[in-house]
């Protein structure tokens, strides 16, 4: 077993530099980063020790689009300031979420099509889920902010450019001073685990998203930690659109109560009580199965 702490308060671009990020209501971090607790890693997932149901169901694949089995995943999650995602209440996305004239994606490319570009050494992901959105607004968004562990409940369609400016572009966040003053603003409380299953992106994701998402409702539930919409406390599970590396589908994501994410891949029912066993429940990462995330792999498990 090996230990690796986190970045902690320092969040370093591609260019090595630092940012600051503004102050949001009392709460001051690091642009892209928030207090991380160190987490510990183990080499291989334990096995299953009951059977839910659908513990041991494979998902079968296409004969033309396998997975790679063997593949070695550390480093294949791509490297992110920061990730949003964003709660649309269902799995129907197109191929291309931004393709969706609603969507936050859409969003996201009409700014960089109206010249309100990406920092190049700033990378983030817009990520829909199927978590319900917290807004009775039809013109609004419910999003999640990592690794700030904010949540935004509620963003105006006529305020998204300056959010995308605030939040995901350092260079810019200046121009949208007074942002936090019109949104209502809460640290996270619940983690979330979001398994992508972007069904008309890659038939893969679609196959096993819903065994795994299954799964990981039954094992919480057992154990008494699935989110409880009556006292709001628990893990929330989720589908997501796509998050890249359809050949280590499933793809499971996790975001802790602190705001750090383990991106797993190749991810099949039987691993889910592992994985809830030794992650969410002791703060160890299964290195077989360890993509990425805000938690960097320790060189003697590589």
């Amino acid at each position: 077993m090996a230990t690796f702490l986190p970045r902690g308060l320092l969040c370093w671009s591609s260019t090595r530099s630092v940012v600051a990020m503004p102050r949001v209501r009392g709460l001051t971090r690091p642009f892209g980063c928030s207090p991380m607790k160190p987490y510990e890693f183990v080499q291989t997932c334990p096995p299953p020790t009951v059977d839910t149901g659908c513990t041991y169901c494979e998902p079968k694949y296409p004969l033309l689009k396998p997975i790679k089995k063997d593949a070695k995943l550390a480093g294949t999650a791509p490297v992110l300031n920061r990730q949003l995602l964003v709660s649309t209440g269902h799995s129907g996305w197109p191929s291309k979420t931004e393709k969706d004239a609603s969507s936050f994606e859409a969003l996201v490319r009409n700014c960089q099509l109206a010249g309100v570009a990406r920092d190049p050494d700033y990378n983030f992901m817009v990520t829909s889920t199927t978590l319900a959105p917290d807004t009775a607004q039809t013109d609004a968004w419910s999003i999640y902010l990592y690794p700030d562990n904010l949540y935004f409940p509620s963003v105006p369609y006529s305020l998204g450019e300056a959010f995308v400016k605030r939040y995901l572009i350092p260079s810019r966040h200046d121009e949208a001073a007074g942002l936090e003053d019109k949104l209502e603003i809460r640290p996270t409380t619940n983690p979330i685990i979001a398994i992508c299953g972007h069904a008309s992106r890659d038939v893969r994701c679609g196959i096993v998203a819903p065994l795994l998402q299954d799964e990981f409702e039954r094992v919480l539930a057992m154990k008494g930690m699935l989110y409880d919409a009556t006292t709001g406390k628990g893990i929330k599970v989720a589908i997501c659109s796509h998050v890249g590396g359809h050949v280590y589908a499933g793809n499971v994501l996790y975001f802790d109560e602190d705001g750090t994410s383990v991106w797993y891949g190749l991810v099949k029912p039987e691993h889910v009580q592992g994985i809830v066993a030794e992650t969410v429940e002791q703060k160890r990462i299964v290195y077989a199965l360890y993509r990425g995330g805000t938690v960097a792999a320790p060189l003697e498990l590589a």
